[in-house]
């Protein structure tokens, strides 16, 4: 009984389930703390810098969706979208391993922009991927289980920042580093889909 179950669990569903959770579950805490964090770094209006950091974000999230979905229209199999949404979740992560470094706004627009640029290449082609990859008949299940698993996910991955974060200063370089980590290694379980060998489009 069990080992039919497991045969019927779809790996790349699960895949990418794990690299949301990685790629986006420290996202919403880290924003929450940001403004904290550059306030720290930054002897200016933090507040409109947050703000024209987040129209940068959006605007580039904006400007290179449109050309990647008509890119990954183009692709009939899925390697070379493995690749751009791997290469995506690395640059999403890559900022916060920067944000030390931060001394001027400037800083902080031109890592929001990668970022951004990040966004765009990891959305369109992880909700391609899904789509083309969840069960028919069982796309309820499939949606809801990933919901689960990431909210989940969140919700124990702000806790631990937040609780660490709060101990002082000088443990924000380290929650904010440890954040871009976590999630670039994201990446592993996208890499993980080329050998999934019943996968769609392959």
């Amino acid at each position: 009984m069990l080992q039919k179950y497991i045969q019927k669990i779809n790996k790349v569903v699960i895949l990418l389930t794990l690299s949301d959770v990685f790629a986006w579950g420290p996202f919403l805490i880290i924003t929450a703390i940001s403004a904290i964090y550059l306030s720290t770094k930054l002897n200016e209006e933090i507040v409109e810098v947050v703000g024209i950091g987040t129209s940068i974000y959006f605007v580039t999230r904006a400007l290179f969706q449109i050309p990647i979905g008509l890119l990954t229209d183009k692709l009939k199999r899925d390697k070379d979208e493995i690749f751009i949404l791997t290469l995506g979740v690395l640059l999403m992560g890559l900022p916060y391993i920067f944000y030390p470094q931060i001394t001027a706004p400037l800083h902080y627009y031109i890592l929001q922009f990668i970022f951004g640029l990040g966004v765009s290449l990891n959305v369109t082609n992880w909700r391609k991927l899904f789509a083309t990859n969840v069960n028919k008949g069982r796309e309820g299940i499939q949606y809801a289980t990933y919901e689960t698993i990431m909210s989940v996910a969140t919700a124990i991955l702000s806790t631990s920042i937040g609780v660490v974060a709060s101990l002082g200063e000088i443990y924000f370089d380290i929650v904010i580093v440890s954040a871009g980590v976590v999630m670039m290694l994201g990446s592993i379980w996208i890499i993980l889909i080329y050998n999934v060998e019943k996968r769609k489009n392959k």
